[in-house]
């Protein structure tokens, strides 16, 4: 894919021509700020250091010829320290149904348990509401990507024990309704009848922690592993978590793989294309995801 392609429409056919015409203003077309000179957001991390939580995460995983059911237990002294949790110990347990067992290729009764290091940022919900009021004062002009100065997520968060985890970035931006989006996706062999986590993102404009809107993925269960997008829809905007499931317990194991499925998808469909790296989200730091968001659209 390159910045040349004719089907991507600009006001003098070239899609770099269109791009170096925004980056003069200092804004993107949706009012954003782009990238700074250096080629990343000119503020810091969109998510403060004192939420940073290190430990373990043990994940329990029961196979079972109707349901498969996962269980983490995430361990951490700075829930001690922060919360005075003792043990301190976050659990959650999520349970799918199995309707399928014969057909789905995983056995019949299994239980499968993993240890990884656990690092990431948690917070509970007035903790991260306090902050978000408080970084909201920052315009565009400041380059901030921070989600109370634009309306979209910049994070999606597993909502454990009274608080909110950082789980996933988002990588794909739309003007579009996620209803258009997931259009285009289910008429390419994708399906919005899918079974996952319930994830949540913050929105500014209701200073709330919201469930996805919609989502779609290659298959409804994915047993085995599948393309998977989560979208908020906030303000008329769309921003979505892509990324790549494992076979059960369901982990991302690429984003920027499935963002780039995406974004063949959209650059194939009619009146639409998928423009890589659009906008800098300034959250690259899990996995292969680069900070960068693609953005689809509609002409």
């Amino acid at each position: 894919m390159t910045d040349d392609s004719p089907d991507r429409p600009s006001n003098d056919g070239t899609r770099r021509q269109f791009m170096n015409g925004i980056v003069s203003l200092g804004l993107g077309a949706l009012g954003l700020p782009l990238l700074s000179e250096s080629g990343t957001a000119a503020s810091g991390p969109a998510v403060p250091e004192k939420f940073r939580v290190t430990g373990r995460e043990i994940v329990k995983t029961k196979i079972r010829p109707d349901s498969v059911t996962v269980t983490k237990r995430k361990i951490s002294d700075d829930l001690r320290r922060r919360y005075g949790i003792t043990p301190p110990v976050l659990t959650k347990t999520e349970t799918f149904d199995r309707p399928k067992a014969k057909q789905d290729d995983l056995p019949l009764r299994d239980t499968r348990t993993e240890k990884r290091p656990w690092d990431t940022y948690y917070a509970k919900e007035d903790e991260w509401k306090a902050h978000y009021r408080k970084t909201g004062g920052v315009s565009v002009q400041a380059r901030d990507p921070d989600e109370e100065d634009h309306p979209y997520g910049v994070w999606e968060y597993e909502a454990v024990d009274g608080g909110y985890e950082t789980a996933a970035p988002m990588n794909v931006i739309s003007e579009q309704s996620a209803a258009d989006v997931a259009g285009v996706l289910t008429s390419n062999g994708w399906t919005d009848n899918v079974v996952q986590y319930n994830r949540y993102a913050y929105n500014s404009a209701t200073n709330q922690f919201e469930q996805q809107d919609k989502s779609v993925a290659t298959s409804t269960f994915g047993f085995l592993g599948r393309n998977h997008l989560k979208m908020w829809e906030f303000e008329g905007y769309v921003s979505g978590s892509a990324h790549v499931d494992s076979s059960v317990p369901h982990e991302a194991t690429s984003f920027d793989d499935a963002e780039a499925a995406i974004e063949d998808v959209f650059d194939g469909a009619s009146n639409w294309y998928g423009y890589d790296d659009y906008y800098d989200m300034n959250n690259g730091s899990q996995l292969d995801h680069d900070g960068s968001a693609t953005k689809l659209v509609e002409y």
